[in-house]
């Protein structure tokens, strides 16, 4: 007959790996966060330890991402967890925790920020990127959560945002608390005579909710201008631009974002700046017919504030879009390009 067990349970876990996932159904929009733990136990057999879906409210897909990942490190760190090897199906988020990505989005550095201090407090712990086929549970809990509005699973400690959905007046769901009633012995007011405050309470709710509608829909519009120098001829204009001659170019960049940080910024001004003035630079003092993509099509003002609209637009941090390029050949002819 085997003897018992007389062992004492461990109360830390050497090894453990987390699959972390968020979605937004709108980006922003309703969105949620999945996680699930998985250990070897002392036999080599691996098991789900702690698992869960939150629901957050109202979130783009990229805080949401980092939502779920830092749950899923809280909880791992409630459960002792030692050595953690993280996947994620998010290639943006494990590419800046890496360090290959600079983080500029206001709405994230914090969240980032966040994340980079839960993995300190691991003896290790390393971020991989995995394809969404092999993080399909937590995806699963995210979608129950957002399904239900509610949390799921067998999760160790409740999901705490650390305000940063608030500070980017974007607020999360919760449930409205009725106020705790009149205690015995209270001084007497209207509620001891049955009376209450209800209704002002009711309305100063709906002024809240209405004035949170407001600032949730509210958008913040940057505007910054640089200039460059360069020559360029208009093939086939009938007219003395035909011919090879140059402008000082005047580009103004207006964009827009919705999200601040906590500090309050929705987008950096020197951030932008450095974006706007990378892209002319390829521009600058140089023969623009001889420079792509104007080597294919005419280097006119209208193509330019395209070309400088599309590339623009492709560096710019999740929540942060172009609202227009334009382009000023003098200081009287001004062209527009934004999408309608």
């Amino acid at each position: 007959m085997k003897d018992k067990d007389t062992r004492e349970p461990i109360n830390l876990i050497l090894k453990a790996i987390l699959h972390a996932d968020g979605g937004s159904r709108g980006n922003p929009g309703e969105s949620g966060i999945g996680y699930s733990l998985e250990a070897d136990d002392i036999d080599g057999v691996r098991s789900t330890i702690s698992y869960g879906g939150w629901y957050l409210g109202q979130a783009t897909n990229n805080q949401a991402e980092y939502h779920a990942l830092i749950w899923g490190l809280e909880n791992a760190l409630v459960l002792n967890v030692r050595t953690i090897e993280i996947l994620l199906d998010s290639e943006l988020v494990v590419k800046q925790l890496n360090g290959e990505y600079k983080v500029k989005n206001a709405g994230i550095k914090p969240l980032h920020q966040l994340a980079t201090q839960l993995l300190t407090r691991f003896y290790s712990a390393s971020i991989s990127h995995v394809e969404r086929s092999l993080n399909s549970d937590s995806d699963k809990l995210a979608n129950a959560a957002m399904d239900s509005a509610s949390p799921v699973g067998g999760f160790h400690v409740e999901y705490v945002s650390p305000d940063l959905l608030a500070a980017a007046n974007i607020e999360a769901s919760s449930p409205v608390i009725p106020p705790a009633p009149q205690t015995p012995g209270a001084p007497a007011g209207k509620e001891a005579f049955g009376e209450s405050d209800s209704k002002d309470s009711l309305r100063q709710e709906k002024t809240d909710a209405e004035r949170k509608a407001i600032m949730a829909s509210g958008m913040y519009y940057l505007h910054i201008k640089e200039h460059f120098d360069a020559a360029h001829a208009l093939i086939g204009y009938d007219g003395e631009c035909k011919n090879l001659h140059g402008h000082t170019w005047d580009v103004e960049a207006e964009v827009k974002g919705s999200e601040l940080d906590v500090v309050g910024i929705v987008y950096d001004f020197k951030d932008l700046k450095e974006d706007l003035k990378t892209i002319l630079k390829q521009f600058d003092h140089k023969y623009l017919n001889e420079v792509p993509p104007f080597d294919t099509f005419n280097a006119t003002a209208e193509n330019l504030a395209r070309v400088v609209y599309e590339q623009l637009a492709a560096v710019l941090p999740a929540g942060i879009s172009v609202v227009e390029i334009a382009v000023w050949e003098s200081p009287i002819a001004r062209l527009v390009f934004r999408l309608e």
